[in-house]
């Protein structure tokens, strides 16, 4: 099967649109789940790299497919609002994807309010921060409770829940392991009509080499904080003269 690279990215889309699948943002997919079309709900859970992720949007939006971007409000990799990851997203919107909210559940900042109120919340950050409406939530790295269909999100569609997902089948990438099929062997042989996939862009668009995820997280951390320099050189006088500081690794 294809290895994680940008040229194989490209290959999966053109076999999917030579199998006649739809791309089809969630609400939209659910409106039509008991059809007979062939349905793709194509996910990306931005869990460390929005430069990645442009690039993901791009080469769909060449081949005429929106997907939906799930972005993290407290990711402890990237800050969604700094001006160059703001660009990042304004760009992602103007290509036609959708955006859902990426929330961690593992941080209940307080108990004063329930998991729904918090998703409510940051989704909520995320529509006037963008212009955009949030009407999907992806849970990151799931907990049992979330797996077992024991959380229930109002007013949201929830990418984990079995009623909310019937009719459609789960693949996922990751850590770049595909646990039943390759995506790309099920728009060959259409084995299934209706499916929710998950690609994480950082797996997929650092460089035409299938890298290890260590390199990768690597690759991605250094680009952040690259970005982050090259920033507050631009920006902050107190920055002091350009230079380059290196991320201490533990080894």
């Amino acid at each position: 099967m294809p290895d994680f690279t940008p040229i194989s990215y490209i290959q999966l889309i053109r076999q999917a649109k030579k199998s006649n699948f739809v791309f089809m943002s969630f609400d939209e997919g659910l409106k039509h789940r008991n059809s007979k079309k062939k349905i793709c709900l194509l996910r990306h859970d931005i869990d460390a790299d929005l430069e990645a992720a442009l690039k993901m949007a791009r080469i769909e939006n060449r081949y005429g497919i929106k997907s939906t971007y799930f972005l993290m409000l407290r990711s402890t990799v990237y800050n969604l609002f700094s001006p160059f990851n703001h660009r990042f997203v304004n760009k992602i919107i103007e290509l036609g994807h959708h955006i859902g909210l990426h929330y961690d559940g593992s941080f209940l900042p307080n108990t004063n309010k329930t998991l729904n109120e918090w998703v409510e919340m940051e989704a909520n950050i995320v529509e006037q921060m963008f212009a955009v409406k949030i009407s999907v939530v992806s849970f990151h790295q799931p907990n049992e409770k979330v797996l077992k269909n024991k959380i229930k999100i109002k007013g949201f569609i929830n990418t984990y829940d079995k009623e909310d997902m019937q009719t459609f089948h789960y693949l996922s990438d990751s850590n770049k392991v595909w646990k039943e099929y390759h995506p790309l062997k099920v728009f060959e042989e259409n084995i299934y009509t209706k499916f929710q996939i998950l690609i994480h862009p950082l797996w997929w668009m650092q460089c035409n080499q299938n890298l290890s995820t260590e390199k990768i997280w690597d690759m991605t951390l250094l680009n952040n904080w690259r970005k982050t320099q090259e920033y507050l050189y631009k920006t902050e006088g107190a920055y002091g003269k350009e230079r380059r500081l290196k991320i201490w690794k533990h080894e």
